[in-house]
């Protein structure tokens, strides 16, 4: 976690002096380094010391992009297969991310050492790592999948996943103002309507805000935002044997999200895996 705030910013800190540089004199070293393909490599950059900041940044680069291969691997290994399947699509795309980084900064080594010899750049090498982050980009535009996992959500080994029934919220209290709270939820529905909030619940149950709120905790042991959501969740898994008929935006606003990005996040924060994936897992 340190390494990724450390490495960054100690190299910017170095570059700082070049960073405000005027524009004029910004220009003429760009003019030096299109003259002279090896020019950064015999001058220094800012405080760092001349032929440092390139090869330093692409060692990290190609170490970091292995080790943290080698880190998802294990964590696999470790954790067996029941944790892979859980974990299947943000592993897939993690696995993607590392790969791409450690084969990006493996050619930027072989650009360097092609510069530093021949004072060439080598055009076969960046051509390819234009592919390669052409072909990363698009796949996260073309895998709905990808976009619910750059949330981030790795399940621990132990954890598995809910049933519909279980991700209902259930009475931890079965006082009469509890129960009557309950039948409310479930009769009325209040929670499909996209603004319902904590004053508009209190109000339909002529009590206070702070009143409610108390209640709700009693009662289920969660907060009024997440009781909602977990029962809007539920409500759109009930509606899953008819999810042919319309696209899944539809019955993610008739279960009462405003959005796309609220229903993903409150899924994934309360079930622990994405939409697609849990439903394709319950189905099979």
């Amino acid at each position: 976690m340190w390494f990724h705030f450390i490495f960054p910013v100690s190299i910017l800190i170095g570059l700082f002096p070049d960073l405000i540089l005027s524009a004029a004199e910004k220009t003429v070293i760009l003019d030096h380094y299109y003259q002279k393909n090896n020019y950064f490599i015999n001058t220094p950059s800012g405080w760092i010391p001349a032929g440092y900041v390139q090869p330093v940044s692409i060692v990290v680069g190609v170490i970091y992009g292995a080790l943290t291969l080698l880190t998802i691997a294990q964590a696999k290994r470790i954790y067996g297969l029941n944790y892979v399947l859980m974990n299947k699509q943000s592993l897939l795309w993690l696995n993607l991310l590392s790969a791409t980084v450690f084969l990006y900064f493996l050619l930027q080594l072989y650009q360097y050492l092609n510069l530093f010899v021949n004072n060439s750049f080598d055009p076969p090498s960046q051509i390819i790592k234009c592919v390669i982050g052409i072909f990363l980009f698009s796949y996260f535009i073309s895998t709905p999948n990808v976009q619910e996992n750059m949330d981030g959500c790795i399940l621990p080994k132990e954890k598995g996943m809910p049933s519909v029934g279980e991700i209902l919220p259930t009475l931890l209290e079965k006082s009469p103002e509890s129960k009557d709270l309950s039948t409310y939820l479930s009769e009325s529905k209040c929670f499909l309507e996209e603004d319902l909030d904590l004053s508009a619940l209190a109000k339909s149950l002529e009590m206070s805000s702070v009143k409610l709120s108390k209640l709700i905790k009693q009662a289920y042991g969660m907060s009024f935002a997440e009781l909602i959501n977990r029962f809007r969740i539920h409500h759109f898994l009930s509606q899953r044997e008819s999810f042919t008929q319309y696209t899944l935006e539809t019955y993610i606003y008739q279960s009462g999200f405003a959005n796309r990005s609220t229903f993903y996040a409150a899924f994934k924060k309360y079930v622990g895996v994405n939409p697609s994936f849990y439903l394709k897992e319950i189905k099979r």
